[in-house]
């Protein structure tokens, strides 16, 4: 798929888009799209109902916030939480053990990324859109829940407010008025340099932890460099997590580990077979077979933003490259790589210069290795010029949401198919956020994009229940890293859950496991009922690494798949 290069609430990272004010494309909950959301952590070490760190011993605790399987009781219906710590009722938990942390409060920072009207506009067409009032209501209800349901041994969760101009508490005219740090960067071209100066903002705020679902790689890298932990959209190379030390998770699957997933799909799958699943411009008409009247060889490009040097993006997809030429298997012509800048001013331009340079490598297959907004504008340039390619999902940027499906072009979107990290979505009032917010006790409607942002408070939650009463940042990790998995195919056979938990090699990053779909222009979506949706192949079972079976994509088949 050519680049589309209309990147503002769904940047460099891949993530959620913004919360208050703004409009949401997703965290690894793609607003409502599984049942919880990775990025909750799993276990205690096995250390069982007495708690980590030895908050309590057995014969002491109280375990009346424990279900019957030995899990925290969370939100209801909510089925990520935690082994159960017991109930604190007092004792010594450390005091100031970190920044940001005290005898009686644990203070973080919600960071909402500046949004763009234009992107704005484009998502709202999907419902995928706030109100500043609604976006604060929902911080407010998960500040509460992340206080009700997690154990934070004698503390409290207390949001931050930014100054001056980042006062969030100050952005909603109405009756709301939840704190938190309203970002004033740009996006769409990013802003390297104005992202660091907020981020040293927020280190001189002395934060415990930073919650930012959206903002350039600059953001997280200087806030990391300054030992605060940020967790972010996700999607970054392995190397890139590894390097801030336990100062950096992400929600959604790392790169490094996106590569193989798609590599190996590839491999298995499509390589040196012909591009049966693209348009008949592509299968016959060009000429591009041998002889000229046969269906071509699939020959791949791969689009992904590179903004001010920023590499993130494209280590992942030069590893992918490595995987498929000759690490993994031999591809036929190679992988032809499009870097755009992510520039919504100039995404119209650029999408239809990559589409000429695929059509001229005779490409029959794009993968679109960005944000949710870049397909918008390269399937509009791909049907401008008459041009049909197989648009080969790959589960990054949140591309494999129903309601994101739908705002590309149909025609071109009638060839995509492939690698789905998402899970089978629930309806939406079924989804966590509604469910948050009556638990909460919150006057306010949760919407649509409320699901992108509750994962962000849970592994949160999570992280310093884990980390037991005397929370440090190695504390936190070792939490995160010693606990179980959760969801996932072989555990559930439960086509809404995701396999999630922060082992190596990704010890920093939640998500897997993957599925395979391919997009049904009249199947109804599960969160609306609406017709456009993917479809889940051999019931939506989820694959781990080394588990993709060979032969052709199961795909396109009603009479198999229902749909």
């Amino acid at each position: 798929m050519a680049a589309g290069p209309g990147s503002a609430n769904a940047a460099v990272s891949g993530g959620a888009a913004t919360g208050p004010g703004g409009v949401a494309v997703g965290g690894s909950a793609a607003a409502g799209a599984t049942a919880g959301a990775p990025g909750v952590a799993g276990g205690g070490g096995g250390t069982g109902p007495a708690g980590p760190n030895g908050a309590a011993t057995a014969a002491a605790a109280d375990l009346s916030h424990c279900d019957k399987n030995g899990r925290q009781i969370g939100p209801p219906g909510y089925v990520y939480m935690p082994p159960c710590a017991p109930v604190w009722h007092g004792g010594d938990n450390g005091g100031t053990t970190m920044t940001g942390v005290d005898a009686t409060h644990i203070n973080y920072v919600f960071y909402a990324s500046q949004s763009n009207a234009q992107v704005n506009a484009i998502l709202a067409t999907q419902g995928l859109a706030s109100t500043a009032q609604q976006g604060c209501e929902a911080l407010r209800a998960f500040n509460t829940e992340v206080n009700k349901r997690w154990e934070h041994y004698g503390r409290t969760f207390v949001s931050l407010d930014g100054p001056s101009a980042n006062k969030g508490s100050a952005q909603d005219t109405g009756s709301c008025h939840t704190p938190f740090f309203q970002g004033q960067c740009q996006l769409t071209p990013p802003d390297p340099p104005c992202n660091r100066a907020e981020a040293k903002v927020i280190v001189a705020m002395h934060p415990a932890i930073v919650l930012a679902p959206i903002a350039d790689t600059a953001l997280y890298d200087e806030l990391a460099k300054d030992h605060i932990i940020v967790i972010g959209g996700g999607e970054g190379p392995e190397s890139y997590y590894d390097q801030a030390n336990g100062y950096l998770y992400g929600l959604l699957m790392d790169g490094t580990r996106q590569a193989l997933y798609t590599a190996e799909y590839w491999c298995k799958k499509l390589n040196n077979k012909p591009a049966k699943f693209a348009g008949p411009d592509v299968t016959t008409a060009r000429g591009w077979g041998n002889p000229p009247t046969a269906v071509p060889v699939r020959k791949v490009a791969v689009s992904f933003p590179e903004n001010n040097g920023d590499e993130v993006f494209k280590l992942s997809v030069d590893y992918f490259k490595s995987l498929v030429t000759g690490k993994m298997c031999n591809t036929p012509g190679g992988v032809l790589e499009l870097p755009y800048a992510s520039d919504i001013n100039t995404a119209q331009q650029q999408s239809q210069n990559a589409v000429q340079q695929m059509i001229q490598n005779h490409i029959t297959t794009g993968i679109c290795w960005c944000d949710p907004i870049a397909p918008v504008f390269g399937t509009a340039a791909e049907h401008s010029q008459g041009y049909f390619p197989e648009q080969l999902i790959i589960g990054v940027g949140l591309i494999d949401y129903d309601q994101l499906g739908r705002l590309y072009d149909p025609q071109e979107w009638a060839h995509a198919f492939g690698v789905s990290d998402l899970a089978l979505s629930p309806p939406f009032a079924k989804s966590d956020a509604p469910q948050w917010f009556v638990d909460a006790g919150d006057s306010g409607q949760a919407t649509v994009p409320d699901n992108a942002i509750s994962p962000f408070f849970s592994l949160m939650g999570s992280g310093f229940q884990l980390a037991g009463p005397k929370p440090t940042p190695q504390k936190i990790h070792d939490g995160l890293t010693s606990a179980p998995l959760e969801g996932g195919w072989a555990l559930t056979h439960d086509p809404h859950m995701i396999l999630v938990g922060f082992k190596a090699p990704s010890p920093y990053t939640a998500a897997e496991d993957t599925r395979e779909v391919y997009w049904s222009q009249t199947r109804p979506s599960e969160v609306d009922g609406k017709p456009g949706s993917y479809c889940p192949v051999n019931g939506g079972q989820r694959y781990n690494l080394g588990e993709w079976g060979t032969g052709d994509p199961d795909a396109f088949d009603p009479a198999h798949n229902g749909c």
